[in-house]
């Protein structure tokens, strides 16, 4: 299995990621848009045992948004690093953190009903309203 690594901004966190992501994407629901300070946040689904925090593990914290999701990012710099899936024992990789590149593309926008309305979708990419 290949593996791609990634840090938060000061290189605090660290972390190893399988090259293998159930899905990447673009997810522009309004919660996204707050998380990551832009019109959508680009990331890649895996399981949980395809996530190592190779270090940094004690600066890692987590906004408990919902019974579902836990926002996780670095509590030096304030990166957003992954969300972490509770139920479904399943992280979402922000890909602004790796430091290699996957070997997967983005290939769908979900979320589209709540858009940035300032942004625009030129691409042919598939999009979603909701989940799909």
């Amino acid at each position: 299995m290949t593996y791609l690594t990634g840090s938060c901004l000061c290189g605090s966190v660290t972390i190893r990621v399988s090259d293998q992501f159930q899905f990447i994407g673009y997810c522009h629901c309004s919660e996204c848009q707050k998380w990551s300070g832009s019109a959508f946040a680009t990331g890649g689904l895996v399981n949980s045992e395809d996530l190592v925090i190779t270090s940094g593990k004690e600066l890692v914290s987590c906004y408990h948004k919902s019974e579902e999701t836990d926002l996780c990012f670095c509590s030096t710099c304030g990166a957003s690093l992954f969300s972490e899936k509770l139920r479904l024992g399943k992280y979402v990789v922000r890909l602004g953190i790796l430091d290699d590149t996957p070997t997967q593309r983005p290939d769908v926008h979900i979320f589209t009903a709540s858009k940035a309305p300032w942004f625009e979708l030129t691409d042919q990419l598939e999009k979603f309203e909701q989940l799909p």
